[in-house]
Formats: structure tokens, sequence, C-alpha cells
């Protein structure tokens, strides 16, 4: 059977592929876990190109490709990450770079030509946290109003069963979007005073977390860690794409060399491995073919060094 599609053929080389929305998470991981030789971290370019392309995969029976992403304003599963049925694990924080906002990582890295310390860091973070309570807010109405407008939305009917202009109206009309979803939107949405007390709302619970700390899962990580980079890497400082990955890149790797990686960044590499141990035990790499098997090229026997030291090498302990 012919694959669905054309990105099948990546997912032969690796026991275990994890697509990400962008590259900052890419590096961030390919850093933290520093040695990984089965996890392979490709970049889907935002959530929805990433839930296509697991998706696709999964439909090709590469049960071994898996999504990772942000929360954003929904929920994380990363209690269930260990289950065959969650493909895309959701984090417990906002944005992947939430995970980066640690004053200590920070203060070491080598980029770090602005003397700050580890207190002053986190002067600054809380000092950038603090004017985004009302964008905050704004955000998470809007993705309320979406989520609400979207609710048992209207799925697209079969040929056969639109004939004619009443098949059409049925469609849309019969629908429980229309008949449950449709009537409570201009009530509960269609007026200044709601969204008003929406907005209020969720801007006194933002404020609130300013003073619990609980801002730094909850406020977009992406932004205050880019108006941060200046603020630490003060001379000598690349042109972005460069300069930001590169600030990505030095933060986890003072989370290294401090035993500090986010205990969510290692479960998710334990949770990858466990979920893929099977097929890391066998995977033998006929490289010379450019082809994967689990079996010994014909010209080698089961005994002979070469096909032992693959063997050994990918049979290695994956703690």
């Amino acid at each position: 059977m012919k694959p669905s599609s054309d990105v099948t053929g990546l997912y032969r080389n690796f026991p275990a592929y994890l697509w990400v929305e962008d590259e900052e998470t890419r590096t961030y991981l390919q850093t933290a876990w520093e040695g990984e030789l089965h996890i392979k971290v490709l970049v889907a370019g935002g959530h929805g190109h990433l839930h296509a392309v697991v998706n696709a995969a999964r439909n090709d029976y590469n049960t071994h490709v898996f999504g990772f992403r942000d929360r954003d304003f929904g929920g994380s599963n990363r209690a269930r990450w260990n289950e065959d049925a969650v493909v895309v694990l959701t984090a417990d924080v906002v944005e992947i770079e939430n995970l980066l906002l640690d004053p200590d990582a920070i203060a070491a890295c080598q980029v770090n030509t602005s003397g700050l310390n580890a207190a002053q860091v986190e002067q600054e973070l809380t000092m950038l946290a603090t004017p985004l309570t009302w964008w905050m807010s704004c955000r998470r109405t809007i993705t309320e109003i979406r989520d609400a407008v979207v609710d048992d939305f209207l799925e697209h009917p079969r040929r056969d069963r639109v004939k004619s202009q009443g098949d059409a109206e049925a469609a849309i009309t019969g629908s429980l979007w229309w008949a449950r979803v449709l009537p409570t939107l201009q009530p509960d949405w269609g007026n200044v005073a709601t969204i008003a007390r929406k907005l209020t709302d969720h801007e006194a619970s933002y404020r609130a977390m300013l003073s619990t700390g609980a801002w730094r899962q909850e406020f977009s990580g992406k932004e205050i860690l880019r108006d941060l980079t200046t603020r630490i890497w003060t001379r000598k400082r690349p042109k972005d794409p460069e300069c930001r990955i590169t600030f990505v890149q030095e933060i986890a790797r003072a989370q290294l060399d401090l035993n500090r990686v986010p205990q969510e960044i290692r479960e998710l590499r334990t949770a990858i491995r466990r979920r893929i141990g099977h097929r890391a035990q066998v995977l033998v790499r006929r490289t010379y073919a450019g082809l994967t098997s689990t079996h010994p090229p014909p010209h080698v026997s089961e005994s002979s060094p070469r096909h032992l030291i693959l063997f050994r090498r990918i049979r290695r302990p994956l703690a």
C-alpha cells in the first residue's frame, strides 16, 4: 500500500521521532538531552502542522512517531504521557520557553555579558512579566470565545446526503451546533459587559500570579525570554534568529551543568524511550545501504564482530 504522506520515508533511521512546534524547542531538547541517539527531533512549524504530521505518520502505522507541544490555554496531558493513546504530548507550561525562565541558569550561561546575578535576573524577569497581565487576559478571553464558537461545530456532510436546497439547509439547521451552541453565543459573548467582566476577572488572576510565582508557568515564556535577551546578552550579540536560538542553547547548557534540567523535560525523554524501548532494542542500521533492518546483512553472520558491535550499540541501557 502506498503511504498516505511523503514524509513517511523520514521515519526509517531512528527508534523514535518527535515533532515539535519550533526551532527553539528542538534546540532546547537536543541540548538538554545531550548525547541522545534514540530520539530524532523535527520541527513542524506550529501545533496545527504538528498534529497533522503526527496523525499522518500514525495513519501509516509509524507508531514510533510522537509530538510535543505547548499547552497554550488548553490542558496538559503530562499525567498520561505513558499511555499508548497519547501521541501528541502536551506540556504543563503555556510555552516551552517558560522552562528556560531559570534565573540561576540564565545568570550562569556563557552569553551573560551583563554581569547580572541570579537575584538580579529574577528581578528582571518579574519586571518583564508585570506589564503583560492585560495582554494575557485578552488572549485568554479570545481563546474562550473561539472555543465557544467551534464547540460541536458543523461537519461537512457526505456528498450523497445533500442533493437539494432542503438537504443543504437541514445539514446546517439540523446540527447540534445550530440548535445548542449558536443560541448561546449572543447572550454569552455578544455584549460588551460580558467581555469586560471576563477581561477583568482574568487580569486579576494574572496579577495575583505575580506575587505567588505562578506567572512563570502561565505567562508567555516566549515573549519574556525574547525581551530578556538584550538585557543579559549585552555585547557581541548576533542577529536573530541566531541570537534567539543561541540564547536558548546556552541556558539549556547551563541547566545541564547545574543539574537544573526541569523534571518535565526529563520525564518527556523517559516516556518516549519507554514507549519505543522494544524498537531501540532490535533496530540495527544498515548504513551502507541506506536501509534499516532488525536483521544482519546477508553476508554478516549473527556472531560476526560487525553485527555484535552494532547490536551492542543499539541495545545499551536506555536509562
